[in-house]
């Protein structure tokens, strides 16, 4: 972790995200790496949910998240179409619904267990990003209407939160996945 940039560092102890399924991962996996391959080398595409977790915890702590997420019903999500923060370089897949995803983080955030220090804890929209401008082309007009040409919508089916942690080289592994009910 020594070789980590000071923004990488919050995010050692992991986060939830939603985990999309194979097929949908691969096509947006594949958008990433050829328009941001630095941002898709750290984590497979994926929908955050909450803040990085503050320290690692302990079993007791998983059996509350665990028992939070298991009152919540699995539910659709819909994804697409394209979205951009432009001029800030970001391209990302809008998701839907919104609020469930917002009610989770929301609930969960208040265990305490979550760094609701870092930007955008309170202004946060649910988006699987494709880039982040970190490398590759510009991220642009041209840049978003190619990929909105290309990129299409869907619906899956979220049945579970994967725990996510960055090994050594700011990877991000799937440590345990947190079932819906």
């Amino acid at each position: 972790m020594n070789s980590w940039e000071d923004w990488q560092k919050p995010y050692k102890f992991g986060t939830l995200v939603i985990w999309p399924p194979d097929a949908l991962r691969e096509i947006v996996n594949l958008q990433r790496e050829r328009n941001d391959p630095v941002s898709e080398s750290y984590c497979e595409a994926h929908i955050s949910v909450t803040q990085p977790l503050s320290k690692y915890l302990d079993d007791e702590e998983w059996d509350r998240l665990e028992t939070i997420l298991s009152s919540i019903v699995s539910f659709e999500i819909s994804y697409g179409p394209l979205k951009t923060f432009l001029p800030y370089p970001c391209i990302w897949y809008e998701i839907q619904p919104v609020e469930k995803v917002l009610e989770i983080r929301n609930v969960l955030h208040q265990t305490g267990f979550f760094n609701l220090d870092m930007k955008h804890s309170q202004n946060f929209i649910p988006h699987m990003t494709i880039t982040e401008g970190l490398s590759g082309p510009e991220v642009d007009e041209n840049l978003f209407q190619m990929l909105q040409d290309e990129s299409g919508k869907g619906l899956f089916q979220c049945k579970r939160l994967s725990y996510i942690v960055p090994d050594v080289d700011f990877r991000f592994q799937i440590k345990k996945f947190l079932p819906l009910s």
